[in-house]
């Protein structure tokens, strides 16, 4: 079975997750989430979209992601018909001060297609031992 077209989707919902964030769009963040969505984090969890939109704008008022760049790759996924599972590293680029990597770590995703859309059901991010600080 091809799963090309559901890959470069998946890909692309996650390439715009990050993006959101630096955009600061709390409504196209939280619509890439199932409206049960479960997001994990070391400094945060949120379950379900509106409280995961809560959850972005929460930390973007707080300044926690002010002056950061954030990235994703590479990109594993596997697909199983109307389901999917991505692994991908991420960097958070300091852009304000000195240039500098703020964070890495690991993004785990489970993915749903849900009316010909793939939305993320739950996300767990995790930090490398070298992150000082996140955002």
């Amino acid at each position: 079975m091809d799963t090309t077209a559901d890959v470069i989707q998946i890909t692309e919902s996650l390439n715009r997750h990050q993006i959101y964030i630096d955009l600061q769009d709390a409504d196209g963040y939280a619509d890439l989430y199932t409206e049960d969505g479960r997001y994990e984090s070391p400094f945060t969890s949120a379950t379900g979209r509106a409280e995961i939109r809560r959850m972005f704008i929460g930390l973007r008022d707080q300044g926690f992601t002010a002056g950061k760049r954030h990235m994703t790759g590479p990109i594993m996924i596997d697909v199983n018909g109307t389901r999917a599972t991505a692994r991908s590293w991420y960097w958070v680029a300091e852009i304000e001060q000195a240039p500098a990597v703020h964070a890495t770590g690991t993004y785990t995703d489970e993915l749903h297609k849900i009316d010909g859309h793939w939305k993320i059901a739950h996300r767990v991010q995790t930090l490398d031992p070298s992150a000082t600080r996140t955002g």
